[in-house]
């Protein structure tokens, strides 16, 4: 049960980023309403795959600390904490804002693999996914989980990556649906802020 509880928490936290804005949020809707609801698909292939590998060099990085420096690993813990505070803060006090993109309709239509690419590079590069997978899976590390439960995760979060981001570009490319989003954006800030503060704790006291 404390395996499932575990999971489910990383999980929904995970959901719940998607639903702030952010660089990937901003591509995945500027990709679908500037081109089309396929490129938008494509470009959550990419962060998915970007996930992947943030996700495969945090446990073998938190894993290699382990082994080698319990303070080392301490440390880690600690900042992975201090920088989920800080996340869960600045979420807090984000204003909803009006997402802006090109909407223009005479854009032509980019390749599958050139949309990928796109979303791979954004979220390759972006330190704050490196952070952020980070910590989480300090979280799962330092609870001392089966190897089966980190092995899930490690699948489970970039196939979530790419059906919440799919799920962003086809609720961008219906009508009349926006409008219901920005109105209720502040509602799902208030709700991260508070998920990523108590991940923290647990993180910090585990």
């Amino acid at each position: 049960m404390e395996n499932l509880i575990l999971i489910s928490t990383i999980l929904f936290i995970h959901i719940l980023v998607w639903f702030t804005p952010g660089p990937l949020f901003v591509l995945i809707v500027r990709n679908s309403l500037v081109y089309s609801r396929k490129s938008g698909i494509w470009t959550a292939v990419g962060i998915a795959v970007g996930n992947a590998i943030h996700i495969i060099y945090s446990v073998t990085g938190i894993a290699l600390i382990i082994s080698t420096s319990e303070t080392a690993f301490n440390i880690i813990k600690f900042l992975g904490a201090g920088y989920l505070v800080y996340l869960g803060i600045k979420t807090f006090l984000i204003k909803a804002e009006t997402q802006k993109a090109d909407a223009a309709n005479e854009h032509k239509e980019i390749s599958p693999f050139k949309a990928a690419k796109i979303g791979f590079l954004t979220n390759i590069l972006s330190p704050k996914a490196s952070l952020f997978f980070a910590s989480i899976f300090a979280t799962v590390i330092s609870s001392n989980p089966p190897l089966w439960v980190v092995i899930f995760l490690m699948i489970a979060m970039p196939i979530n990556s790419f059906v919440m981001a799919s799920i962003i570009s086809i609720f961008f490319t219906q009508k009349q649906v926006k409008s219901v989003y920005l109105k209720y954006q502040y509602i799902f800030n208030k709700i991260l802020s508070v998920a990523l503060i108590l991940l923290a704790i647990i993180i910090a006291f585990k």
